[in-house]
């Protein structure tokens, strides 16, 4: 197992990120054993109920760690769920877990550790601290466990926090996390892993935005092909994702799927699965882990969504100084609002947000 290098061996405070899960508990457990002094936060984003409270409070006492509450609704709904509702209504598929991370854990949460007297934040994620090639300084790496790496969600955090931030589990396989919690015996409630945003209801996102989203949200319009023939009505572009087959009510020989958004006119335009395939993409408001790097021609890795397969691609500048990706080799389902995360080998160098798709 191994930890940030740049913090003392022992024994600093850490403040771990406890979610209520194992990942985190077997965090804080993990940094116990080594001998650290380790505080409890928990992010209290006005959605848990009095019995998950009481759990963490479990925790803690068999941790032997305080437990300090913080609240974080109002910033949450700010730079969240209004970031959610806002994308969903441009006619993109948004991805809150990366700003979560971005806003709430490393910024607010972050700040929270410093000021209660820790030395860093620790978390359950499944990612690396590395050293950047030459001496250039920190930047994040991919997870031992490639099924549960999470470094795509990461790859927004400030550089200058990378310093104080620990990922314990990063060299760890979720069955070896799952077994371990067991054996300590730590008391985390049994339950399915979810595959969704932690903060969502049991409805998913379509329930999230249908009470976050007023009634300008839901409105239905007009299903056309890519000839401009009007093929039926969908019930509101939030409903709808780029790739998305099932749900349409467009029965056909050849399944149809959703190819592109037309938020201007309310319009979902479907094609065919080989009309999903694109070259490449353009980017808005970049972010480098690493010191910028010189991008023209550039090599790198590209995951354009969390359960992508990367792809080798190049980066450009355009003339207007936008940065985009030319794909080694078509890729289908380039969705905009979503992360496009740029790696070399395991490290990740950056990302952006997904503008446009060639």
């Amino acid at each position: 197992m191994t930890f940030n290098p740049l913090l003392p061996p022992s024994p600093p405070t850490i403040a771990v990120a406890l979610s209520g899960g194992v990942d985190s508990a077997v965090t804080a457990w993990l940094l116990k054993e080594q001998g650290r002094r380790v505080l409890g936060l928990h992010a209290d984003l006005g959605q848990d109920d009095p019995n998950k409270i009481k759990d963490l409070e479990k925790l803690a006492v068999f941790l032997a760690i305080p437990l300090h509450l913080i609240p974080l609704a109002q910033p949450f709904r700010e730079q969240v769920s209004d970031y959610l509702v806002r994308e969903y209504r441009r006619g993109r598929t948004p991805n809150p877990c990366v700003v979560c991370n971005q806003r709430i854990k490393f910024e607010r949460l972050y700040a929270e550790a410093l000021a209660l007297g820790a030395d860093g934040l620790a978390t359950g994620h499944y990612a690396r601290i590395v050293n950047v090639p030459e001496g250039r300084g920190l930047t994040i790496a991919r997870g031992l466990d490639r099924t549960k790496d999470q470094s795509y969600f990461l790859h927004r955090l400030n550089h200058e926090v990378l310093p104080r931030v620990l990922f314990p589990l990063g060299e760890m396989r979720k069955d070896a996390v799952r077994a371990l919690a067991k054996k300590i015996g730590l008391p985390i409630p049994q339950k399915e892993e979810s595959q969704d945003a932690c903060f969502l209801p049991a409805g998913g996102y379509r329930e999230l935005l249908e009470k976050e989203g007023g009634p300008g949200l839901a409105v239905p319009g007009e299903i056309l092909d890519l000839q401009g023939k009007r093929l039926g009505t969908h019930r509101g572009l939030y409903a709808y994702t780029i790739g998305q087959r099932r749900g349409l009510g467009l029965p056909a020989r050849e399944p149809y799927y959703v190819v592109r958004m037309d938020p201007a006119n309310n319009r979902l335009i479907v094609g065919c699965k080989k009309d999903l395939a694109s070259g490449g993409l353009w980017l808005r408001d970049p972010h480098w882990l690493i010191p910028r790097p010189a991008l023209e021609n550039l090599r790198v890795l590209v995951q354009i969504r969390y359960r992508h397969r990367p792809v080798g691609g190049t980066l450009l500048r355009s003339p207007e100084g936008r940065i985009g990706v030319r794909f080694a080799e078509p890729q289908n389902a380039v969705t905009p609002g979503q992360a496009a995360v740029f790696y070399q080998e395991d490290r990740v160098l950056g990302g952006g947000w997904i503008e446009e798709v060639w």
